[in-house]
C-alpha cells in the first residue's frame, strides 16, 4: 500500500497545511503553529514507518 493512498496522510498533510494558513491569517501564533504542524507530520511518519513494518 502506497503512503499516499492512506487517509493518515492525508489527515496529517491537512494538518500541516491548516497550521500553515492559520499562522498566515494571524489566527495562531508561531508556536501553535508548529506544535499542530509537529503532530501532522509525526502522523505522517509514523504510518509511514509501520507501512514499513507491515511489507518486510
Amino acid at each position: 500500500m502506497s503512503l499516499m493512498k492512506t487517509k493518515t496522510f492525508w489527515t496529517g498533510a491537512a494538518g500541516l497545511m491548516t497550521a500553515i494558513g492559520a499562522y498566515y491569517a494571524g489566527e495562531v501564533s508561531l508556536w501553535e503553529a508548529v506544535q499542530t504542524g509537529l503532530t501532522g507530520l509525526v502522523a505522517i511518519f509514523l504510518r509511514q514507518g509501520l507501512l514499513g513494518v507491515t511489507e518486510s
